[in-house]
């Protein structure tokens, strides 16, 4: 999966001095003392906290901002948060705009980048708008002289609202938000979608299209407020106006951040959430009020216009094996896309 690579490479990056690297040309026929210089680029990693040390990043937490209109401005673009930006053929850095990304400790941070390392920056800034009429901030300056062809040095400072850091990462206390946790709202459906192998599609594609789950319906999970595995709660399914159609206990059965993922979940499915905007898989299994149980495969994404989303997968194979012994049937699944709802 790209986004794997993508946060893998930044994570890569956040760990590594902000400088450079360099390889010798070793290549026979002259030239092997010249070193040639890969210079990473430069990218600003914010943290933000209340005066609690509550993360307003995370879409865990109870009055996070991830539902305000967050964005930066650089060099007169406005990039809004988690807004993807277009393909460029830059070499080496690559903007990528303004990011969310979690860390390998659980915190989450902003990301805004890249920019080229070896480049010349006077007195640049970058401007934080956090949607709530409040702004940070950030100037930046970086200037690389050689000393020799093997001694490059950078000047390299870096400011909050005028205050110089140490480098590019800033951590700021922030009000909280309005923004509810994942788990204790309630979602709506905006999408579903079936992916059918068998003999006979017809049977299973109209009974598909007649089940309650479908847009317009929506979900309640009651789980606390930091849902890892074993996490127990309640999963409830609602119509349209809100009425309980079936519900009962569920269970957290993994958690897993995005750094963990392995080959069993990204290769389960023939579809994923838009790149780079997963938070975290879970899978779940509910005990509904019949005695049947159901399970879900269910990834945490961010989007730009709501904060947050879930892709819940259900692979329904064994079950319609059994409903329909005479067809031959391969794969079913059932893809949902959740929007939490904004009270």
């Amino acid at each position: 999966m790209k986004t794997k690579n993508l946060l893998s490479r930044l994570w890569t990056v956040l760990l590594c001095l902000p400088l450079l690297c360099a390889c010798d040309d070793n290549n026979e026929g002259g030239g092997g003392d010249t070193p040639i210089w890969d210079f990473y680029p430069i990218n600003f990693y914010i943290s933000v906290q209340d005066a609690e040390g509550n993360d307003l990043l995370s879409p865990l937490t109870e009055g996070n901002i991830l539902n305000q209109d967050i964005k930066a401005t650089y060099r007169g673009k406005e990039y809004k948060l988690n807004e993807p930006v277009a393909d460029t053929k830059a070499y080496l850095a690559q903007m990528y705009g303004l990011r969310t990304m979690e860390t390998k400790d659980g915190r989450y941070l902003l990301w805004f980048g890249e920019l080229q390392g070896e480049s010349t920056y006077e007195n640049e800034t970058l401007t934080l708008d956090w949607g709530d009429g409040t702004t940070d901030l950030i100037t930046f300056s970086s200037r690389l002289t050689w000393k020799s062809p093997e001694e490059p040095e950078f000047n390299r400072h870096f400011y909050l609202n005028g205050v110089e850091q140490d480098g590019p990462r800033f951590s700021l206390v922030k009000e909280r938000g309005t923004g509810p946790a994942l788990s204790r709202s309630t979602w709506s459906i905006i999408d579903s979608n079936f992916y059918i192998e068998a003999e006979d599609k017809t049977n299973i594609h109209a009974d598909l299209q007649g089940a309650l789950y479908q847009i317009g319906c929506g979900l309640r999970i009651d789980l606390p407020a930091v849902a890892t595995e074993g996490s127990e709660g309640m999963l409830t399914w609602m119509d349209a106006d809100n009425w309980a159609i079936i519900g009962g206990k569920l269970s957290v059965k993994r958690a897993i951040n995005f750094y963990d993922f392995t080959p069993d979940i990204t290769d389960k499915y023939q579809s994923y959430p838009p790149d780079d905007q997963i938070y975290a898989y879970m899978e779940w299994e509910a005990n509904l009020i019949n005695d049947e149980v159901r399970h879900y495969d269910v990834f945490v994404v961010h989007t730009s216009s709501n904060g947050q989303a879930f892709w819940i997968y259900e692979d329904l194979t064994e079950m319609y094996q059994t409903q329909y012994p005479d067809v031959q049937v391969d794969k079913v699944v059932r893809t949902l896309v959740g929007e939490m709802n904004h009270l």
